[in-house]
């Protein structure tokens, strides 16, 4: 069940009240439904291994986000349209659903909008953004924004596309096994080295998908690829950056 709870900030009517309409991760449902297409609209969903569901986007800035919160090892799990907040802004109610919400290996959980930049400069829209800060600042959590500026990694996108292919391939323990001895013998392989070990690009893949091997995603794949085991190289555990009150700057 949903709960419901009523929280005065502290200040002015400029920060006054806010409703909760469901609480944060309790249940895989959503605060409300993502819209349907239209005309000039782009809507679809994204098929998380991580979630075990089709997770809903109502944008293509949004579907790159689903990429880079799918592949992050910092993430534990995300979901769309996670919660509503009711506030008082000019003497009227209003609602605001953020676009989705994130949980992390340390417990920690943001609320997350994706916007373009261009609209995160409208007045009005940053100062309702700074009010919701304010009130999860209140509460003990974190809220941000991610634009297009940092969603666009056009090299990690088409490395994500084809590693997202791999999720579900199966790795027997004796080619892990095989994989890891090599690569700790020799210090480092490079793709078409350890491709041509196992006798697969899939089994290559696979491993790098379920994060037995590292690579730079921010580099294009190609056979001479390098390829290390995570342990010690202090790689990005988290793929994305966001925005954050006051300015989102």
């Amino acid at each position: 069940m949903s709960s419901k709870n009523t929280v005065v900030p502290l200040g002015t009517r400029q920060e006054a009240q806010l409703r909760l309409k469901q609480g944060p991760l309790r249940k895989e449902m959503r605060a409300r439904e993502p819209v349907r297409p239209t005309t000039g609209r782009v809507v679809g969903f994204y098929p998380s291994t991580k979630n075990n569901r089709l997770i809903a986007w109502e944008s293509q800035l949004e579907q790159k986000a689903c990429g880079l919160f799918e592949f992050s090892p910092d993430v534990v799990r995300y979901r769309e349209q996670p919660i509503s907040v009711y506030f008082e802004c000019d003497g009227q109610m209003r609602r605001y659903t953020p676009d989705f919400e994130l949980q992390f290996q340390d417990g920690r959980s943001i609320y997350l909008e994706v916007k373009p930049l261009a609209k995160l400069q409208n007045a009005d829209l940053k100062r309702r953004f700074q009010q919701v800060a304010r009130f999860w600042e209140l509460n003990g959590r974190q809220f941000g924004v991610i634009t297009d500026v940092e969603l666009y990694h056009p090299t990690l996108h088409l490395n994500l596309k084809l590693l997202r292919a791999h999720q579900r391939v199966q790795v027997s323990d004796q080619v892990r096994q095989r994989a890891v001895h090599w690569i700790a013998t020799t210090g480092s392989a490079t793709f078409e080295q350890l491709a041509e070990l196992l006798n697969s690009t899939t089994q290559v893949y696979a491993l790098i998908v379920q994060r037995v091997l590292h690579v730079d995603l921010f580099s294009p794949f190609s056979p001479t690829t390098t390829l290390h085991l995570p342990e010690g190289l202090g790689h990005e555990s988290c793929l994305f950056s966001y925005r954050t009150a006051p300015d989102f700057e």
